[in-house]
């Protein structure tokens, strides 16, 4: 169900045109949803990837202004924070928006209450992972 779901996302995000990949709107999705900023770790735990493909997906999403890369400490050691910037936040609004459409038609297949409940059931297994993983940046 993953592979088939992330093959139709890819093509449907090809076919609306919006000059972003599934991977870069995910991270401003995230990035847009913790409050604007993120650790490059994190980011990169929570998309499932390896630090250095996500590197490379932030090179591009920083190459055109979508995110900024600081360099903080945190117990010491340096940590990078994604940010997002306000073009970054125009375009995952504007992108979010295109993919309305195609989330309603799909949705229309599902209840309201199971849409609630799958909505609720992936917010607490967002919340468990990140409760359960301890981070030592």
């Amino acid at each position: 169900t993953a592979k088939y779901c992330k093959k139709v996302g890819e093509q449907y995000f090809k076919k609306l045109n919006t000059g972003l990949t599934t991977e870069e709107f995910c991270v401003l999705d995230i990035t847009y949803y913790e409050d604007k900023k993120i650790c490059q770790r994190d980011l990169a735990l929570a998309l499932l990837v390896n630090r250095a493909n996500m590197g490379k997906i932030l090179d591009h999403l920083e190459k055109r202004g979508y995110i900024k890369r600081e360099v903080t400490t945190k117990q010491n050691r340096p940590v990078k924070i994604v940010i997002l910037t306000k073009e970054g936040e125009d375009v995952y609004i504007k992108t979010l928006n295109a993919l309305r459409p195609g989330i309603q038609k799909m949705i229309q297949f599902i209840t309201n209450k199971e849409t609630d409940s799958i909505i609720k059931s992936l917010r607490r297994i967002r919340q468990a992972v990140k409760e359960s993983i301890e981070i030592d940046i």
